[in-house]
């Protein structure tokens, strides 16, 4: 299964009635709509200026491992549905003793895609084809920075060298596994983006099938704070065109808000995420209601009519659904 087809498909789609009937008619038919996203430990080794692990408040709150003889129940209550799961979403996966239980569960219940995202600074080979071997179909790799000095001064804690041998591992890996994609999301603001100019200059030996501009957003009371934009518009449109043309001459998918998304923040897929967004944690399991060490996802939506619940979204006035809309970005895909 090609993801980044069914993205491509979804953006396509502009009413969000449609995907809410869409929807409705995947969960009646029982196929996959449902997208994981699992942080199955509360650290992180490095701490990016970006990232709310420079909140020292909030770090204090955020423990927790998740317990290896609970992956089964975990993947019986919830994957069965799951069209997308994610290894990593705030935290960092790889300091996690288990991955590879986790994939092996993923894969049994027959999950088309298998994603983990990571700083890139904890792999070593032998345990990242371990993770290939098992089923793991894609590692999305966060940067903050395209030189050894923004890298550094971003993502704090983090070697850059360290950074671009673990590219070029998973370089080596894809030759060997060729189906396996490498994705890098960067994270720009207004000190970053324009280093964008001299990206695949600095990666231009690296494959990377995948790449995602995304900007800065607030998510704590983070070490750097400047989200304002407004230095980076002028020149937005140019940068990214630049990156498109050059992610098209080597086949790589290229994510990125137009310039419209990037100032007017607003999503009718927002509207879909009660839905299809389950978060999953040592601390959290999406709905609170969900009891997932007891029953399934299809027994908790029999139990609560999740089914309903869709359709009369779907058929809400055009003003109520509006006011489900939140500043989720959209983005571009080429």
């Amino acid at each position: 299964m090609d993801y980044y087809k069914l993205l491509k498909l979804n953006n396509i789609i502009k009413n969000p009635r449609i995907k809410l009937l869409g929807l409705y008619f995947l969960h009646k038919l029982n196929k996959r709509y449902i997208s994981v996203y699992f942080d199955p430990v509360n650290a992180c080794n490095l701490r990016c200026k970006m990232c709310y692990f420079t909140d020292s408040d909030y770090v204090k709150k955020l423990k927790g491992v998740f317990d290896v003889n609970e992956i089964p129940l975990f993947s019986k209550a919830i994957l069965k549905r799951a069209l997308k799961l994610q290894i990593g979403c705030g935290t960092e996966p790889t300091l996690y003793k288990n991955v590879t239980a986790i994939i092996l569960e993923a894969k049994k219940e027959g999950v088309p895609n298998i994603s983990m995202t990571t700083n890139a600074n904890l792999l070593v080979k032998n345990t990242t084809q371990e993770w290939i071997e098992a089923g793991l179909n894609e590692i999305t790799i966060s940067l903050h920075g395209v030189n050894k000095d923004s890298y550094e001064n971003f993502m704090d804690k983090g070697n850059f060298e360290v950074f671009m041998n673990s590219l070029t591992l998973l370089t080596k890996l894809k030759k060997e596994f060729p189906n396996f994609k490498i994705r890098v999301n960067y994270t720009f603001n207004e000190d970053n983006f324009e280093e964008l100019k001299y990206f695949w200059k600095a990666f231009n030996n690296q494959t990377i099938d995948i790449l995602q501009i995304r900007p800065i957003n607030k998510i704590g009371n983070t070490t750097y704070s400047n989200f304002s934009l407004e230095k980076v518009l002028p020149y937005y449109q140019e940068i990214k065109e630049g990156l498109a043309m050059e992610c098209k001459k080597r086949n790589t998918t290229f994510i990125a808000p137009n310039l419209n998304q990037l100032t007017n923040r607003t999503s009718e897929n927002s509207i879909l995420s009660k839905f299809i967004y389950c978060y999953i944690s040592p601390t959290s399991f999406w709905h609170k209601d969900f009891e997932w060490k007891n029953e399934t996802y299809d027994q908790y939506a029999k139990r609560t009519k999740i089914s309903l619940d869709i359709l009369k979204t779907a058929m809400l006035s055009k003003h109520k659904m509006n006011l489900l809309k939140n500043k989720t970005l959209n983005y571009e895909i080429n």
